[in-house]
């Protein structure tokens, strides 16, 4: 049984290095050690780390932080600096936080004698099933530089454009929290007190009236059972995505909604066709790519169809045959591009290109949706104060009209 050893040494250049190796006996890490030149100065026993200390942290790792991450370790190994180096580097650079810990982790890993990628797979709550597929096949291909490079870009693209889609729903979800605050605060405190002195006379209320007092009463008597039922909805909303068909009616449901259905669409096109460009152009096999896209991609419709391709293709079909029969899910424009490449031998590169164009395509939608949705939140608030306003004061006037 394999025991964890903490180690320190010299390097050819005199310099101290310290890690930690899981190993049977101190002589398997001498020995390991002194194969890569190192000269021993100690190997001691070193408690067994867990992963259940550090993974709470390893969830709470920025997106910023992470992209920035992966663009500096992507840029450092295309200048040829080494893995462990460049780990090392960017572990001395970064402040103490659970990304340092886990440059710590991951640099010990390798130290130890796994690879990059089995050094990763420890770490699947940070890191995607795409970044570990690529992972492998540049250490396979011996392109590592190139696959981490082109991952980092589409990493970086990915995560500007979540970025840019937050800051665009800002203004329009405070908005729609204000009405819903306002709307809860009116009708719960303001009309009943209002009513309740107006409903003195006897007189029968008008209609707008009597439609807001019955919501009014709805809202105040109860209140705990409709926010019972909105947790029960949450709960089971959760619990359904969690099973394998009800993640299959949400996704076709999301695809199938008006005005939404574009934008998601967009959004699965642009990584299928970015990551399938990319990791082509890096001389991976198709049918590992397209394993390497299903795991990627979070609308399981599109999952089931990318897998229908990779069955299809392994069966000899062209990529551009094997698209066409998805033709619900994937446009004329992306099955050309497809097939434009396959002719001229540079389906990767054109399927790239699509790439950029369905992400330019979403950030066109997406400003279409919001410039959409803010003046019809405008016109919906103002709609309610206004019609409120008429129910509280129609009966007045009633009252009014009888004095005189």
């Amino acid at each position: 049984m394999n025991r964890r050893f903490a180690y320190k040494a010299l390097d050819l250049n005199g310099k101290t290095m310290e890690g930690f190796m899981e190993a049977a006996t101190t002589e398997e890490v001498g020995t390991w050690l002194a194969d890569r030149n190192y000269f021993v100065l100690e190997i001691a026993s070193a408690p067994l780390q867990t992963l259940v200390a550090t993974g709470k942290a390893e969830l709470r790792i920025p997106a910023r932080k992470m992209n920035f991450f992966l663009l500096q370790l992507s840029s450092l190994i295309n200048a040829g600096c080494p893995l462990i180096m460049s780990l090392h580097a960017l572990y001395r650079q970064t402040p103490k936080g659970p990304l340092r810990e886990l440059l710590k982790d991951l640099r010990e890993k390798i130290e130890s004698g796994k690879s990059f990628s089995e050094a990763l797979k420890a770490h699947r709550k940070v890191f995607s099933n795409l970044f570990i597929t690529m992972v492998e096949v540049g250490e396979i291909g011996g392109i590592l530089g190139e696959i981490l490079e082109r991952y980092a870009y589409i990493n970086d693209s990915m995560y500007r454009l979540r970025a840019n889609i937050i800051k665009s729903m800002i203004y329009p979800a405070i908005l729609l929290i204000f009405t819903i605050i306002v709307a809860w605060a009116l009708l719960a405190f303001v009309f009943p007190v209002l009513i309740e002195k107006i409903q003195i006379s006897g007189d029968l209320l008008p209609l707008p009236t009597r439609i807001f007092l019955f919501a009014s009463n709805l809202l105040t008597g109860n209140s705990i059972l409709i926010g019972s039922m909105l947790a029960l909805l949450i709960f089971g909303f959760f619990m359904l995505r969690s099973s394998a068909s009800g993640a299959r009616l949400i996704s076709r449901t999301v695809i199938s909604i008006p005005l939404v259905n574009s934008m998601f669409m967009q959004m699965e096109l642009s990584l299928f066709a970015r990551i399938l460009g990319t990791l082509l152009k890096c001389g991976v096999p198709i049918l590992t790519s397209l394993h390497a896209v299903e795991k990627a991609l979070g609308n399981v419709i599109y999952k089931e169809a990318i897998n229908g391709i990779r069955e299809a293709v392994s069966r000899g079909e062209s990529l551009t045959q094997a698209i066409s029969k998805h033709r619900d899910l994937f446009p004329e424009s992306i099955i050309l591009m497809a097939d434009v490449g396959e002719r001229s031998g540079n389906t990767g590169e054109m399927l790239e290109k699509a790439g950029i164009i369905y992400e330019r395509d979403l950030e066109t939608t997406v400003e279409t949706l919001v410039s959409l949705l803010q003046p019809a939140l405008v016109i919906f608030l103002s709609v309610f104060v206004v019609t409120l306003t008429m129910a509280m004061y129609l009966p007045l006037f009633d009252i009014i009209k009888t004095v005189r």
